[in-house]
């Protein structure tokens, strides 16, 4: 074949003037076709900004944007609540940052504002900072996404010819009646894009749009977050109203000022009480009153910091101390069950903290390998079950299980309570905020 045709070449290719005709029209089409699809797509090279990545950012997302939900009443932050409502029912709310020290109830608060906002019909999305910008990135633009932003807009910016973040809260801008919440940003240097502070308003933080953008954080500096934001720092709760958390959680615990005693002795910290409470509600703990439990804690923890003036719990030190020392008793009462392994579980929880955990990461194996210790299939199982039944871990949708080949670590718990400890959700686990 091949020497037929180089035998017997077409007659026009014996013309050289037809031969280089044909060549130059097929050379000027190619041209003409590069030119063209540079053109479609923008051309983002000759501008010096590479195209995001926007096609996973306007898809949904793989985790939940819904707020959490508030199991127990919100007591003591009605003024704060009040004035989160008020800036959400008119347009251009701006910009609310619920500071304070850890185990003030940050998230709490946030997440009861957002039902309310939910309630009164208002779009509420409802994102946890990562301390990753490029996720957030992502969030805010998903939530931009959920509130209508034109398709076209974040072709512009993803082809270069528009700020994402510009193109994100030019849209917000336009949509009145929304919350958005940044749950956690403790970090908020890391926020982005780029290294301006958050005051410059040039970032993914702003107070411009037509909603209501709602941040927690420790951080109560003015300075951080600039003079057009809200500030709403928390402070502990009066005894009256901690009084009122405990009894919510355990009201067969003792009277109201049996309650406030105790209140006043975790320096009326939320997340203390609320770890109180549920100690106390458990039928199998040491401690059943709120007499007990405080007395408890003058014996076993004399040294606890900030006893004997519950206000310094707005110190971020003095507060950590207060809820690890409250833990401590739930921790104990665990042990002394035959939970072994709870607390090194908690322990190795809180170094993955503040990702949400899959349950299946938490194989025997692994902590056998991370703490030292034997653990089986069923230890795991079983120190995770109480841990959540004390409230020291969470999931998103506990559900009830039979008892594993191996017993309870302690029988005596199924024959009080009637049935077994509810086992975490195989999805994801996380250590309760502290």
């Amino acid at each position: 074949m091949t020497n037929y045709v180089t035998a017997n070449p077409p007659k026009w290719a014996e013309s050289n003037v037809v031969v280089w005709s044909v060549f130059g029209a097929l050379a000027v089409v190619s041209i003409g076709l590069l030119f063209w699809e540079r053109r479609l797509g923008g051309a983002p090279e000759e501008r010096g900004r590479p195209p995001a990545a926007l096609g996973r950012i306007a898809a949904a997302g793989s985790h939940s944007m819904n707020p959490p939900v508030v199991a127990a009443p919100v007591r003591g932050r009605e003024k704060e609540l009040e004035q989160i409502s008020g800036l959400v029912k008119v347009s251009g709310g701006g910009m609310v940052v619920v500071c304070g020290a850890g185990g003030l109830g940050k998230t709490t608060v946030a997440a009861e504002a957002a039902a309310r906002a939910a309630d009164e019909g208002r779009v509420v999305v409802w994102i946890r900072w990562r301390d990753d910008s490029d996720q957030l990135a992502q969030d805010l633009t998903h939530g931009a996404h959920i509130l209508g932003i034109p398709e076209a807009r974040l072709e512009e910016a993803r082809t270069g010819r528009a700020s994402l973040v510009d193109a994100v809260w030019d849209h917000l801008a336009t949509v009145p009646g929304w919350l958005i919440v940044i749950d956690n940003v403790d970090s908020p240097a890391r926020i982005g894009p780029g290294t301006e502070p958050i005051a410059t308003y040039r970032g993914w933080l702003r107070p411009r749009g037509a909603g209501v953008l709602l941040i927690t954080s420790r951080n109560t500096s003015p300075q951080t977050w600039g003079p057009r934001t809200v500030l709403l720092p928390l402070e502990p709760l009066a005894d009256e109203a901690g009084a009122k958390v405990l009894l919510d959680t355990a009201p067969h615990a003792g009277a109201e000022p049996e309650a406030e005693a105790l209140a006043e002795r975790l320096g009326g910290l939320p997340l203390a009480l609320s770890a109180a409470g549920t100690y106390l509600a458990v039928p199998t703990s040491r401690h059943r009153t709120f007499a007990a439990y405080r007395q408890a804690l003058d014996e076993e923890f004399g040294d606890l910091l900030g006893a004997e003036d519950p206000a310094a719990a707005s110190d971020p030190e003095v507060a950590r101390q207060v809820v690890r020392h409250t833990w401590d008793l739930s921790l104990n009462q665990l042990h002394q069950d035959g939970y072994t392994l709870a607390r090194p579980i908690l322990q190795l929880l809180a170094l993955l903290e503040p990702a949400p955990i899959p349950r299946t990461l938490l194989a025997a194996d692994l902590i056998t390998d991370a703490m030292g210790l034997p653990a089986t299939p069923a230890t795991v199982d079983a120190a995770l079950a109480g841990l959540h039944q004390y409230g020291l871990v969470s999931s998103p949708q506990p559900v009830m299980a039979d008892p594993p080949s191996q017993p309870w670590a302690s029988s005596s718990y199924t024959r009080s309570s009637g049935k077994s400890p509810p086992t975490p959700s195989p999805g994801h686990t996380r250590p309760m905020p502290g």
